[in-house]
């Protein structure tokens, strides 16, 4: 049950010891003409007095209970609260076992060529052929060359192509003789779907740079746009970035320099570019930048 508060009449009574003066001013007299322990005595008994009628008050708390509608509010606030923490959770665990994107991934090249490029004819890249691995094959030319080979790969597959195992093996062959690579040359030279999948072209990065893999695919895959007059292939954000990685390559040779100035220089032009003046240079570099 609520405690009532005390009317003024039973306040004076307290404060007067039980005597009810006559008014209030005779109440100020009383309590002014009350000797300092006498009235510091009268207090604590008024205070005791008080609490006995209406229990002990605490501190920072009240005992009227708020309006309903303050209470739907802050049930409201709570699930609310609860439902972001959920939501925001499972977005987070997401996050986490959402495989890393594959660093410099060649394949991506295919989907920025047009649809017919992509699905053209094969193309043969342009390196000396080697059979097995050479001792004189960089570890450079090796990742240029896989860069390459997964482009036309992946490329037999859109156009459903069964040529797309010769690339494969190709692939598993500049593979087997690296230290633990042949487990990875193994899911390549299967022919099984698996060597399609992002985490089969993860597992190359400990076997191949990562850098001139995707300079190797930018070159093939420029190769494939410049025969089929794909100019926006050119113009992607993606295109211009591997231009300008492939600009920054180290410890090129002189023939090298000059092809890739004159590549900049005629990619740089406004309008379609000369793509047959395109398709020699491209050839040029990656027949240099393979071995």
């Amino acid at each position: 049950m609520a405690d009532q508060p005390l009317d003024d009449e039973r306040l004076k009574e307290l404060i007067t010891d039980g005597t009810p003066p006559q008014s209030d001013g005779d109440t100020v007299r009383a309590i002014r003409g009350t000797a300092p322990q006498s009235l510091h005595a009268l207090a604590d008994a008024t205070v005791a007095a008080i609490e006995a009628e209406r229990g002990r008050k605490r501190k920072y708390s009240t005992d009227e209970r708020p309006p309903d509608v303050v209470i739907r509010r802050r049930r409201e606030s709570y699930v609310a609260l609860l439902l972001l923490i959920v939501v925001a959770g499972y977005v987070w665990t997401r996050v986490l076992h959402r495989p890393p994107p594959v660093p410099s991934d060649p394949v991506e090249f295919v989907a920025i060529l047009s649809p017919q490029a992509a699905a053209s004819a094969a193309v043969a890249p342009e390196w000396d052929v080697m059979r097995g691995v050479s001792d004189s094959l960089t570890e450079r030319g090796r990742a240029v060359r896989v860069g390459a080979l997964l482009v036309e790969f992946e490329r037999a597959f859109v156009r459903d192509d069964s040529s797309a195992q010769k690339s494969a093996d190709a692939i598993a062959a500049l593979l087997v003789d690296q230290p633990d690579g042949a487990e990875i040359a193994g899911i390549f030279a299967s022919g099984n779907v698996e060597a399609r999948l992002p985490s089969a072209r993860h597992d190359l990065a400990p076997l191949v740079r990562v850098a001139p893999m995707g300079v190797g695919g930018w070159l093939q895959a420029a190769r494939v746009a410049a025969m089929a007059g794909d100019a926006g292939f050119f113009v992607s954000a993606r295109s211009r970035e591997s231009l300008r990685l492939l600009n920054e390559m180290p410890a090129v040779t002189p023939d090298v320099q000059t092809a890739r100035d004159r590549l900049g220089e005629l990619l740089a032009k406004r309008g379609r570019p000369d793509f047959a003046a395109a398709s020699s240079l491209l050839e040029s570099l990656q027949r240099e930048l393979a071995n």
